[in-house]
């Protein structure tokens, strides 16, 4: 019975700090854009421990992005997902973020940079806010590293603040369709372990 009073009281403090951006999305996208007509759809989970006093509460995060190539340089793309305690199994809405991304360069056997913005109603963003991205990808086949970066504004900050997002990992050409994406993302002083699969049609 205080096993269960302290796995409640878990939940709620944990539910508080996701509403104080206590958690966060995966960048699970790079520099890549997916082609005018083309639709990508992302699949992916992340890992994260949020530490409560000297407790360890392990955390899943599973996500979905869809993206809508406008043209061969510009994608429009959705994201959403849940929050899930491995101890409990209680579930949370991690909010959805709408983004546009822009393809400056994409050269073969080099590498590619793109920028974005976007914004929504999310846990990271502490309700309401909007956000930049910048994508940096190799494009050297044996060293398939990315980078992404997301400063985020949060509408509720006051005063007015910049929080930062930040992922790189390993971006994993499994077919011409098909892209595995394994990385880790850093939001303040937590860190993310995510893997994604990304099927385009």
């Amino acid at each position: 019975m205080r096993k269960r009073g302290k796995s409640i009281l878990v939940v709620a403090v944990v539910s508080s700090a996701v509403l104080l951006s206590g958690c966060f999305f995966n960048i699970f996208q790079t520099a890549k854009t997916v082609g005018a007509g083309n639709v990508a759809l992302t699949i992916g989970s992340g890992l994260l421990n949020i530490q409560i006093d000297e407790d360890y509460n392990w955390f899943i995060t599973p996500q979905a992005r869809l993206t809508f190539g406008l043209s061969d340089k510009v994608d429009f793309g959705l994201q959403s997902g849940a929050m899930v305690s491995l101890e409990t199994g209680e579930p949370s809405w991690l909010g959805a973020v709408g983004d546009l991304k822009f393809s400056l360069f994409d050269e073969p056997d080099s590498f590619s940079l793109a920028f974005g913005f976007g914004g929504g109603s999310a846990a990271e963003l502490a309700g309401w806010g909007a956000f930049l991205e910048v994508f940096l990808d190799s494009n050297v086949k044996a060293f398939p590293v990315f980078i992404s970066y997301r400063p985020l504004f949060p509408f509720s900050a006051d005063p007015f603040e910049v929080w930062h997002h930040l992922a790189g990992g390993l971006r994993l050409k499994l077919s011409d369709t098909a892209v595995l994406l394994i990385q880790a993302d850093t939001f303040g002083r937590m860190i993310s372990f995510g893997i994604a699969l990304e099927v385009t049609f």
